[in-house]
């Protein structure tokens, strides 16, 4: 492949208050560039992405809680590999990843925060494909929980419970100049055992757009943002929530990408929420790159 998979770990779950209104463990707003990218066959590829996070809460209504606000500071490095063998015509990629995550969390009259691991994530079986323009990417993940969780606690740096996903890819590049990448995933969670709440699974909708202004296509600059929304209610103790705490977010904003080679790149995005039911809602600057070896 031509240029790496770029895609960075959302860990705004990292409060707990948060979770339980249906934020995932999967990544929607990650996959903004090159989404349906992985590392050529026979080699590996690094991948760092650190994300900060300023945010209030919103009900069901969409409406600000007041006083409330959560701060997120994360970092997760990531391993792939592509086997020489292909499946069908497709290449085959495995990896994994784990995170690390520092929680800040104020409400009224309490506030609280927590630093941990967060998962560990395993990519056991990914397909890719090549066809003219068009690029495109299968893939499952399995998301396992890391660290203490503690229910009576404001923050805590994991969701405590296991987590499977399905996502699937297209990027398509009319010419070397532009780039266009699509994102769709749908995440199945097992209940927290410690609290009796089991999230309904949360499908998304992830896009980006690039563009190389330049001659020596060193720089892209482009839009990228995500829509997220619960395909069921939630429960607790096999009881569903009042109002269904459903979770459902809009956000958008720049990106800009510089590439140290045709297959190493750093990237920069800003995502502004502009709706958010039962989440945060607030700014995303994510800082990530990619580094085939």
């Amino acid at each position: 492949m031509a240029k790496a998979l770029l895609i960075i770990v959302t860990l705004l779950s990292g409060a707990a208050f948060a979770a339980e209104n249906g934020l995932s463990n999967f990544p929607y707003g990650a996959q903004t560039t090159y989404a349906a990218f992985v590392p050529a066959p026979g080699t590996n590829a690094f991948y760092g992405y650190s994300l900060y996070v300023n945010a209030g809460l919103r009900d069901g209504e969409g409406d600000k809680i007041h006083g409330a606000n959560v701060e997120v500071l994360a970092f997760a490095p990531r391993f792939l590999h592509t086997w020489e063998t292909k499946l069908a015509g497709w290449n085959v990629t495995s990896g994994g990843l784990t995170e690390l995550l520092y929680a800040d969390v104020k409400v009224p009259g309490a506030k609280d925060e927590d630093l941990g691991p967060t998962l560990i994530g395993l990519e056991p079986l990914n397909l890719s494909r090549t066809f003219g323009a068009w690029t495109f990417f299968q893939g499952v993940l399995i998301y396992i929980p890391l660290g203490t969780y503690q229910p009576d606690k404001l923050a805590n740096s994991n969701v405590n419970y296991r987590s499977y996903a399905w996502q699937g890819s297209v990027t398509w590049i009319p010419s070397p100049r532009f780039e266009v990448s699509i994102n769709a995933a749908v995440e199945f969670k097992e209940e927290n055992t410690k609290t009796d709440y089991e999230a309904g699974p949360q499908a998304s909708i992830t896009f980006g757009t690039g563009y190389k202004p330049f001659d020596n296509s060193k720089w892209d600059v482009g839009v990228s943002g995500y829509y997220t929304d619960g395909l069921a209610d939630d429960e607790k103790s096999g009881v569903t929530v009042a109002g269904g705490g459903r979770t459902r977010k809009f956000a958008v904003g720049p990106k800009v990408v510089y590439w140290l080679s045709p297959a190493a790149a750093i990237v920069a995005q800003w995502h502004h929420e502009l709706v958010s039911e039962n989440g945060t809602r607030g700014d995303l600057f994510w800082l990530e790159c990619a580094l085939p070896f």
